[in-house]
């Protein structure tokens, strides 16, 4: 069975009162998707009652497998890169010193010597070929 994004029954409604979202019925699949709208349709507020930021005010949302959300303000923090946007960069760090003979005996056991690897995989399924030490100010933001 693929991986999907299923919705059922989800509504939400704006701190205002405004009905944003009405009774909502929708599957997606393990597949790229677009939202698309005009400013303030609510493409955002749907993104976080997907991944669990916004709690709905009816209705629900189930997944296969772990839902994230990727900040809009990307370039906002100066020097900032891939891995310390999903709070790796340390993590990376620590490679790095174990590959130049650095890294202490405590480090060396809780290093993920996979990291690298499965980040650079994940990259390259988005259409990206960068590492995880890529500055996010380098990127294209189309």
């Amino acid at each position: 069975m693929p991986a999907s994004i299923v919705l059922s029954g989800l509504s939400w409604t704006t701190p205002n009162g405004e009905k944003l979202l009405s009774n909502l019925d929708l599957t997606l699949r393990a597949e790229r998707t677009g939202l698309v709208g005009r400013n303030g349709a609510g493409k955002s507020t749907l993104l976080a009652l997907i991944t669990g930021a916004l709690t709905p005010a009816s209705g629900s949302v189930s997944a296969d497998g772990t839902l994230g959300m990727l900040r809009q303000d990307l370039a906002r923090k100066p020097g900032e890169t891939i891995a310390g946007l999903f709070g790796v960069a340390g993590d990376l760090a620590i490679l790095r010193r174990a590959e130049r003979g650095e890294a202490g005996v405590e480090e060396l056991a809780s290093a993920d010597w996979t990291l690298e690897a499965r980040m650079e995989a994940a990259l390259s399924r988005l259409g990206l070929s960068v590492g995880p030490e890529t500055l996010l100010e380098a990127l294209s933001g189309g």
